[in-house]
């Protein structure tokens, strides 16, 4: 079996990596997202506050327009599907869980591969629409050309497109949208949750860094995981998104262990006088393994369990 995965991670290596490049960019501006309103009830286990809530109550509703439209379950490999943003047409894989039921709200959660690397080739190595076990509908984008805009407002128009399209025809609670991204796809995962930290409940960043100016940035919850021995994205990238988000979310430097969710005894801390929205958890993974730079798999169904619990 281990060889076997290895085989399979090195497979998919030169599409998972960032793959060094250009330094990334501060953006420069940021701004809410619009959302639509729907009627219908929302269900699920989430028990932490709305996104964009100290506390207060957030104005996001709790379901869309396509809550009570049937639609199907996706096949196994997912469907795909398109979105237009601006002129251009952008492309990204759907998996609607078997049992849907248009009449309950379900969370979504997007996941953002690595440079060069592709929806379907992601949904094989972080395989959440498994791990959600029919209980969210999850979404694998497509980045341009292989390589996601973590500066600016590309990325940011598409994920807008992908939650008003998803919203449009499926029952979402829009108050439990959730995103994971790996290598680069932790940067973009970073800047929208900078960016859309009124649309996001909460982010997971995996072996990636964080552009952004923390000062341009609004406050949401940020699970931060890295390996120590990462060979392409040094540890120091993810201890720098990590103390981004402590001050971006206003918490302290003293942390105490995680003791729930799977993520215990896997190196993971929370952090001190956090809002009660926006905790932020750090996860360095001490492991050795033959590949380096990856998201291991003993952490994947954790970090699921602790969005689901949002």
């Amino acid at each position: 079996m281990r060889l076997a995965r290895l085989a399979v991670l090195t497979a998919l290596a030169p599409f998972l990596l960032r793959c060094g490049g250009d330094d990334p960019v501060a953006p420069t501006g940021g701004g809410p997202q619009g959302t639509a309103t729907a009627t219908a009830t929302a269900t699920g286990t989430g028990t932490g506050a709305p996104p964009g809530d100290d506390g207060g109550g957030s104005t996001l509703p709790t379901t869309t327009p396509g809550c009570g439209v049937p639609a199907k379950a996706s096949p196994a490999a997912g469907d795909k599907k398109t979105v237009d943003v601006g002129a251009a047409k952008r492309s990204y894989l759907l998996f609607v869980p078997a049992g849907y039921d248009p009449s309950r709200a379900y969370p979504v959660v997007f996941v953002f591969h690595g440079i060069g690397a592709t929806g379907a080739q992601m949904a094989q190595f972080v395989k959440m629409q498994e791990y959600a076990a029919g209980d969210a509908i999850v979404v694998f984008p497509d980045a341009a050309s292989g390589r996601w805009d973590i500066a600016g407002e590309q990325d940011v128009a598409f994920f807008d497109a992908m939650q008003k399209s998803l919203g449009a025809t499926l029952c979402v609670n829009p108050q439990r949208v959730f995103a994971l991204g790996f290598s680069y796809g932790a940067y973009l995962t970073n800047h929208l949750g900078c960016m859309r930290s009124s649309a996001l409940r909460a982010i997971v960043a995996a072996d990636g860094g964080f552009a952004d100016k923390a000062s341009a940035c609004g406050k949401t919850a940020a699970l931060v995981y890295h390996r120590r021995e990462d060979d392409d994205e040094p540890v120091a990238n993810g201890v720098a998104a990590r103390d981004k988000w402590i001050a971006i979310n206003g918490c302290s430097k003293a942390s105490k262990p995680v003791t729930e969710w799977g993520l215990d005894g896997k190196g993971c801390v929370a952090y001190d006088g956090c809002p009660g929205a926006a905790p932020v958890l750090w996860c360095e993974d001490t492991a050795t393994s033959p590949y380096k730079h990856d998201l291991r798999d003993v952490y994947r169904v954790p970090m699921w369990k602790w969005m689901e619990h949002f």
